[in-house]
Parts: C-alpha cells; structure tokens; sequence
C-alpha cells in the first residue's frame, strides 16, 4: 500500500456558505471549548473562518502539506476537490488495510506537529480514507492554522517529554501550554494502557478535556484560543480511528514523525 502518483490539490470551498457548517464544527469539540474564554472561541472562529475563505491561500498550504509528507515519508494522497476519489466505507477494509490506514493516519497527526508551522486540523473519518487502488487519500476541509509558535513549542514538548521520557521537557511543555493543575487529567489520559496498542474512543477524550476544564481555575490565567484548534484536530484524529476499531501502536507513529529541534 503506497502511495505512487501525487495530485494537484483543487479546492472545494462551498461549505463557507452555510452557517449550519460552521455552527457543527464548534460541535465536535465542546470540551475543547469549555477550556478557553468566551472572547477567544470567538477570536479562534474568526481565525478559522478567515483562513478558509482564502482559497488560493489554501491552495498553497494543500501543496506544502503534500511536498512534506512526501518527504517525510508519509503515504498519502492529498486532494480537496469535487471530483476527489470516492473512498472505501471503512467497515468494508480487510483488517491489514484499516491497520495500515490508522498507523498513516497517526504518522500523518505527529507530523504535522513536528515537521510543519501550519496544521490541517480535518481528520474526520469522510475525509480520510483508502480509495480503490488502495492508496490513502486525504480530502480535507479548509479547516487549518498556523500554530503560535508557543503553543507549538508546547505541544511539542508535552509529546517529546511522554514519549521520549524527558521530565524536563514535559515539565517545560506543561508551563508552556499554561494548564496549571489542569495537566493531570491530560497527562493520565497519555499515560493510560500501552502506547504500543491504544484504542481511541472519542468518549474518553471529551472526559478528559472536560476533567481539565473543572480543575482549571481563573487564577491559572486563561488558557490559549488555539486550545479550539487542537481540541478539533484531536477530535477528528479519534473520530477517525474509532471508526477503524483496532488497537495502534501511538508510540511507533510518533517515532517516525518525531524530529529533534
């Protein structure tokens, strides 16, 4: 299963008409949304919205995307247009190809996150799937941003410090990110079974995200809009392989995306 031929991304933008769209993005991550200030969902939708109605903009995030995946050695076809290739129902792929697709599809989320400044945060299971020649397809939404270099930083670290078992760098990337004692339900939620089989169920992480909502005090400072984008981007990640219904080996795909700064 590889990825041989590479597509021109085309986009699609017609969904910007239509605030029922919009209004079910917000839906899909309302725990994220529970974590920030009512003033910075706002600023976060606007940011969103701003960037999706750019669609030569997009254009060239779609290309840059393609040219590091490639590069990174990620299998996958992106292409955002009318006539994107129908995809598999995801309960007709034998076992080996929803494996192999979940495994991509990870590689695909941790790469993004350390190889790139801008993240396309639409990993929703119609968007991502295998299409007839069996070569992973990825027909996302203009739903992306380019991350503030802190919260990037943050994110990082939070990741290189579990993963790789640096404290410091945990500790560091917890500071970063602001969370205050809203970390350990985060961090419980890293550190819960084998990373080398996880199963994802977007039930679980909504739990989490709203056990760090309780626990996080107003005294804590207000955590960063981008909290919106990471709570979608993460959403849709589970979303996805839930549908696939099979364990993962995180800890591999993060291995091969991870890059030392």
């Amino acid at each position: 299963m590889a990825t041989n031929h590479m597509h021109t991304p085309r986009v699609h933008l017609s969904f910007l008409h239509s605030t029922t769209e919009w209004n079910s993005l917000l839906k899909m991550a309302p725990a994220a949304i529970d974590l920030v200030s009512t003033r910075h969902v706002a600023h976060q939708g606007l940011e969103l919205l701003s960037n999706a109605a750019n669609g030569r903009r997009f254009e060239s995030v779609m290309a840059s995307m393609q040219a590091l995946l490639r590069d990174a050695g990620v299998p996958v076809l992106v292409d955002e247009s009318k006539d994107a290739p129908s995809l598999v129902e995801h309960d007709a792929l034998s076992r080996p190809q929803r494996r192999w697709l979940g495994q991509v599809a990870l590689e695909l989320y941790f790469t993004q996150l350390f190889r790139a400044e801008v993240a396309i945060l639409d990993l929703w299971p119609s968007h991502f799937g295998v299409d007839g020649a069996g070569d992973a397809v990825w027909s996302p939404r203009p739903f992306y941003l380019r991350w503030d270099p802190e919260f990037r930083d943050g994110l990082r670290n939070v990741y290189a410090g579990f993963f790789l078992e640096r404290k410091k760098h945990l500790a560091e990337g917890l500071r970063q990110l602001g969370l205050g004692r809203s970390a350990k339900p985060l961090l419980e939620h890293l550190g819960e079974g084998n990373p080398r089989s996880v199963r994802f169920d977007r039930s679980k992480l909504d739990s989490t995200l709203r056990a760090m909502a309780r626990v996080h005090r107003p005294e804590h400072g207000t955590l960063h809009r981008h909290f919106i984008a990471f709570g979608l981007y993460l959403t849709s990640l589970h979303e996805l392989l839930g549908s696939l219904d099979l364990a993962f080996d995180v800890r591999s795909a993060f291995m091969r995306s991870y890059r030392e700064r």
